[in-house]
């Protein structure tokens, strides 16, 4: 017998993710320091409250857990604070877009074969998100792995291929 497929994740990373923020943090900080001093404090105000915005975003980042679950039932992809999920049978196809080089993401996107119903439940919050991503990637429901995101397996294709068992195919975008 063959075993279960394990689960594939993609998490933010905790490490780029509280670098960032505690970076932003000292550099907010710095900035606010020498406000009071400074003949131009109102910019080093604004630059201060920028960064600390920076950090606040994040540290966010840093509770978000998993964006992107499959498994031998489907995929489920976190959008803003909504969980999206489909499956195997109802998804055309998955695209992986491979990391090209250290600072670029690589990129899964889902292909629905009717995503109608899925995106019209979605709040408009949501929704405007799942719009940005298909402009973008040709896709409503995409997500980045790489620099700010781990993927469970490096081996991203391989792993959904698996999960997918032929009922829908995952494809490498060239």
């Amino acid at each position: 017998m063959d075993p279960e497929p394990t689960p594939f994740t993609v998490r933010a990373s905790q490490k780029v993710h509280g670098g960032l923020a505690a970076g932003a943090v000292l550099v907010a900080i710095g900035f606010a320091a020498s406000a009071s001093t400074s003949p131009t404090g109102v910019l080093r105000w604004i630059a201060a409250a920028a960064f600390a915005v920076l950090a606040v975003v994040c540290a966010r980042a840093l509770t978000v857990g998993d964006m992107l679950v499959a498994d031998a039932v489907g995929i489920r992809l976190r959008i803003g604070n909504e969980w999206v999920g489909t499956r195997w049978e109802d998804i055309e196809e998955v695209t992986v877009l491979q990391r090209r080089h250290p600072l670029d993401d690589g990129r899964i996107a889902v292909h629905l074969q009717d995503p109608g119903p899925i995106l019209a439940a979605l709040p408009s919050s949501t929704r405007k998100t799942t719009d940005a991503n298909r402009r973008l990637t040709g896709s409503s429901l995409a997500i980045p792995f790489g620099l700010t995101a781990r993927p469970s397996n490096g081996e991203v294709v391989q792993a959904l291929h698996m999960l997918a068992d032929a009922r829908c195919p995952v494809r490498e975008q060239l």
